[in-house]
């Protein structure tokens, strides 16, 4: 494959978009308090804020790669954008405001997550670890840099400060998207008639598996390891700095493991590393020390594995694709049941340490999630394509 004629925007663009595709809902979490203070709620009214966003990955993905089928990659992209744009700047508001500019933002994140493996399998086919490893440590960054920094602005100016600066992020990505509209390719009923079903290709469902129960795992810890830091006797503010850590290991993986699976023929050793790297770092937290400096290593050690599966398998959808059509559907069906699974984790495990009243228990079932999504991780290795030569069930 060769890659496309294309703007000189668009490394830029992907570049932007990666900075996009977290950094509006992981900087909310921390400012929660803020937020609730300004517009006269309790906290924990808001915490929807979070899962609405994982809801809509969930429910939307499966339909963003006939829309883009029919409008082009480029195009739909820069309405997605504006929607961005839009939602972002309507959160400053009021209560309803906020939660139908949190939904907006949801929708249009979802068509960033589909749509940025299948813009870079369209245009840049034989740079696709390069570019993925691009969008990745920029997402890392710009989340890591939101996170730390969204409480402090909210406190020193206001919540809604941090939101406007969100919401031009977006606008300056928007703008700097428009030069690549020029290139944009829609596809003929043809291509369009003759879409991959990935709901019956086997390898297809093991990625799904492999996303959706990473992303269990994944987003529990975003969600519970402060709790479980400060439940070992840490501080929340050392708690609060802990978790800043955690996104901030995430940053090397980004930028290695992209550029490194592209390089391999058989990536079953990064799965099997990275699986195992989650385990330690789980069977870790089980064991009764309170130590800082323990606590900053397993932080380290959990934030390294889980970036490292995020960032293969957002390399795999382009990397087990021959096609920008079969990215964004191998993409599309990976990243709508797997999101719904993963919004499952913070609720279930906490469900199960209220009962218990203890994490064990919740930790054992981590521990277990992540050998079921290793095994199917390493079994989606045994073919090359996922759609070469696919066997129904």
């Amino acid at each position: 494959m060769k890659n496309r004629k294309h703007s000189t925007f668009l490394i830029l663009g992907i570049f932007l978009l990666g900075a996009c595709m977290r950094t509006p809902i992981t900087s909310i979490p921390s400012m929660l308090n803020s937020i609730a203070d300004g517009i006269g709620v309790k906290s924990t009214s808001l915490g929807i804020l979070t899962t609405l966003p994982l809801i809509c990955f969930g429910l939307i993905s499966p339909f963003v790669p006939k829309i883009s089928a029919k409008l082009g990659n480029e195009v739909t992209i820069a309405l997605t954008m504006i929607l961005l744009t839009a939602g972002s700047y309507l959160r400053i508001f009021n209560i309803s405001s906020l939660f139908i500019g949190t939904l907006l933002v949801g929708v249009a994140l979802t068509f960033i997550n589909v749509l940025l493996p299948a813009l870079i399998t369209d245009n840049l086919p034989t740079k696709i670890g390069t570019m993925t490893s691009l969008y990745i440590l920029s997402m890392a960054t710009f989340s890591s840099i939101g996170a730390g920094i969204s409480s402090p602005l909210a406190q020193a100016i206001n919540w809604q400060f941090v939101v406007i600066i969100l919401t031009l992020l977006a606008l300056i990505t928007l703008v700097l998207w428009l030069p690549n509209i020029r290139f944009n390719k829609r596809e003929t009923p043809t291509e369009q008639g003759t879409a991959p079903n990935p709901w019956t290709n086997k390898t297809a469902w093991l990625l799904l598996l492999y996303f959706g129960l990473s992303s269990f795992v994944f987003y529990t810890l975003i969600a519970w390891l402060p709790t479980i830091a400060i439940n070992a006797g840490i501080s929340a503010n050392t708690a609060s700095l802990l978790a800043g850590l955690f996104q901030l290991a995430s940053i090397p993986p980004s930028f290695v493991i992209p550029v490194l699976a592209e390089k391999m023929t058989n990536r079953k050793p990064i799965v099997f590393g990275a699986g195992a790297a989650t385990i330690i770092g789980l069977l870790g937290l089980m064991l009764p020390i309170h130590s800082v400096t323990y606590f900053v290593v397993l932080n380290i050690i959990l934030g390294l594995a889980t970036s490292a599966t995020f960032s293969l398998l957002m390399t795999l959808f382009g990397l087990k694709t021959k096609t920008s059509q079969e990215t964004s559907s191998l993409s599309g069906m990976a990243q709508s049941l797997g999101y719904l699974i993963a919004a499952v984790g913070p609720v279930l495990t906490g469900s199960l340490q209220s009962v218990t009243h203890s994490w064990g228990t919740s930790l054992l079932v981590m521990i277990l999630i992540t050998i079921l999504f290793s095994l199917a991780g390493i079994w989606s290795e045994k073919r090359k394509f996922v759609f070469n030569s696919e066997k129904k069930f």
